[in-house]
């Protein structure tokens, strides 16, 4: 969708910086949860799958949960844990507290951190839950 807007004018009406706005472009991060209803509510009800809006939330607060609860259970820090996986201590924080979610050569990483071979298996066993 192009609304002909440049990024600084969507950063101010969503309230977010113009670096969220070009992360979210390219896929480096995703909205977190707490964002959603801003951008639903720039964008209109009839512009985004209702599906993958009700799921979006609980998805990113889920994974970071299940990193937050490993890195605890090994009594790790999150510097310890953004060392182990070669990442920024920030982006186990974000991760965690559901602001972004990680690329996919660190969702594999993580993926193993959490015991499973791929993301297929933790969906599955996720799911039984």
């Amino acid at each position: 969708m192009d609304l002909g807007l440049f990024q600084r004018e969507l950063a101010e009406m969503l309230e977010v910086d113009e670096g969220t706005i070009h992360n979210w472009e390219c896929s480096y991060h995703a909205p977190s949860s707490g964002q959603v209803p801003k951008i639903l509510e720039f964008l209109g009800p009839d512009s985004i799958d209702s599906d993958m809006v009700a799921n979006y939330p609980v998805e990113l607060k889920t994974f970071g949960d299940h990193i937050r609860k490993k890195r605890s259970e090994e009594g790790l820090t999150q510097r310890q844990l953004a060392d182990q996986l070669q990442v920024s201590r920030d982006a186990i924080s974000d991760w965690e507290l559901g602001r972004s979610y990680p690329f996919a050569i660190n969702k594999r990483k993580i993926i193993r951190y959490l015991g499973y071979d791929s993301f297929e298996q933790y969906d599955v066993n996720f799911k039984k839950s």
